[in-house]
């Protein structure tokens, strides 16, 4: 029972927070449907609970991600597959923007630097397939890809897309600006 609770209480607040970046306690409880005392018996504060959800959704983009990069048969497959992914994925952790403070957090920020890492993996494995332009350094393309996933992140959040349009135009984007693909047309 307190597991699901505590589950309870980290969907409410990740709801409350996407819609109110400065959602109180009091907010967070409402959602979730508990008071806020139990807030506070399963989380020390609300940076604890903040702290809490940003390793949840830390957590559910690699486990997203790990699991569509499995069925990959290219670096590009991969690519793809994990951007459709994580765009999938958004309503996890789009509350993040509206936490900045856990961006100093040494574990949420390793594991997004983790994070970027990999994509960046993913951008160079998918470039030596001829994919990627050889004349886009990789840094903008990964920082393009970031980019590209929170305002779809944002967007589907916002209700101005489905997650399924979020994710083809994300794709769409990256084909159209950053492949070679884009590259022969022009």
């Amino acid at each position: 029972m307190a597991l699901a609770t505590k589950e309870r209480i980290l969907e409410g607040a990740a709801r409350a927070l996407s819609e109110s970046p400065n959602a109180t306690v009091d907010r967070i409880a409402a959602e979730a449907r508990v008071g806020r005392a139990t807030v506070f018996r399963h989380f020390e504060s609300r940076a604890g609970l903040l702290r809490a959800l940003a390793r949840r959704a830390v957590a559910e983009t690699d486990r997203v991600t790990r699991h569509a990069t499995a069925r990959a048969c290219t670096a590009t497959d991969a690519l793809r597959l994990a951007t459709r992914a994580v765009v999938g994925a958004g309503e996890s952790f789009r509350f993040l923007e509206a936490a900045p403070e856990l961006a100093d957090e040494p574990e949420i920020a390793g594991a997004y630097d983790r994070q970027m890492s990999e994509l960046a993996e993913l951008v160079r494995a998918s470039r030596r397939e001829g994919f990627i332009r050889p004349d886009v350094p990789p840094a903008w393309v990964v920082a393009g890809i970031d980019g590209l996933i929170w305002a779809a992140a944002r967007a589907v959040g916002k209700g101005e897309l489905g997650r399924v349009q979020a994710q083809d135009l994300v794709w769409d984007t990256i084909t159209s600006g950053l492949s070679t693909v884009a590259a022969k047309e022009s």
